[in-house]
């Protein structure tokens, strides 16, 4: 033996899934699931899709500049339709507005998805939201059977 170490490729999805964030937003989602309670349009749940948007226009702002390039632009649509998708869910009565959330929680995790290749936002971000906002949808859609 000449003392060679040779190292096996990892496939993308393998180390997706070896991801801490990937199993921090697993978990997370897994306690947000079981908390199906009433839902109150003034709770988190309501706010936290138009502050991670915000977070998504920060980074591509300090990535990209703070100018008019594509991503900038992008992000800030975002930031526009979670942001009214939040507020619209304030207006309208509580049965309707938990089913919009929800639509926004997983327009959210395409959102996510869709940022995936690590341009504006670091993969660990994604990993972590992907499966979070899927749960936080679902548990949304649950929380109205019980």
């Amino acid at each position: 033996m000449t003392g060679t170490v040779t190292h096996q490729a990892t496939s993308p999805a393998a180390a997706v899934l070896r991801s801490p964030a990937l199993w921090l937003g697993v978990a997370l989602g897994v306690v947000e699931l079981t908390d199906s309670g009433p839902f109150d349009p003034y709770s988190p749940t309501t706010f936290i899709p138009p502050l991670v948007a915000l977070i998504y226009l920060i980074f591509a702002a300090s990535r990209h500049g703070a100018d008019r390039s594509a991503a900038m632009r992008i992000q800030a649509v975002g930031l526009v339709c979670f942001t009214a998708v939040s507020v619209v869910t304030l207006i309208v009565d509580p049965a309707i507005g938990r089913y919009l959330i929800a639509a926004g929680w997983l327009a959210h995790a395409a959102w996510d998805f869709a940022h995936r290749d690590g341009r504006v936002v670091p993969k660990w971000i994604v990993r972590f939201c992907v499966p979070f906002d899927l749960l936080v949808a679902t548990s949304l859609v649950v929380g109205t059977w019980s």
